[in-house]
């Protein structure tokens, strides 16, 4: 049996906005998803520490972790996914990296997440509005 892998992934939101990018039509896996910035998380290294680095090798962007808001398994159990919660850094300009953009929580509302997001994008389309997320 494969070991189990661990990620993690952090949903940034901004100014009532939520960071989220769309996986290449020839990705390893779920391919043409959209997602939230979150990768492998290496030896000696936390999860929220991992979301962090992710997220600036994704997008470019600098942020902080708020808190957890999810941890799942999928695929029979080989991945362990440990969503949070993140704000975004003081800068200037937080135009990410594409393929990553800022959606509002109507556009969310349109894009089509693996599975394993579900309970993290239901609770971002309900709470977008009442999370502050920086200024």
């Amino acid at each position: 049996m494969p070991e189990k892998r661990h990620i993690a992934v952090v949903a940034v939101v901004h100014q009532q906005r939520v960071l989220v990018g769309k996986r290449a039509s020839n990705a390893a896996t779920a391919k043409g998803f959209h997602e939230f910035p979150g990768g492998k998380i290496e030896e000696g290294e936390s999860a929220s520490e991992a979301a962090v680095r992710e997220c600036l090798e994704e997008t470019g962007l600098h942020v902080s972790i708020d808190r957890q808001l999810d941890k799942t398994l999928t695929d029979e159990g080989h991945f362990e996914i440990i969503f949070f919660l993140g704000s975004l850094q003081s800068c200037a300009n937080p135009e990410p990296c594409k393929p990553f953009k800022w959606l509002s929580r109507i556009e969310l509302a349109q894009c089509t997440f693996p599975a394993a997001n579900g309970f993290v994008v239901n609770w971002l389309r309900n709470s977008l509005s009442t999370i502050q997320g920086g200024s």
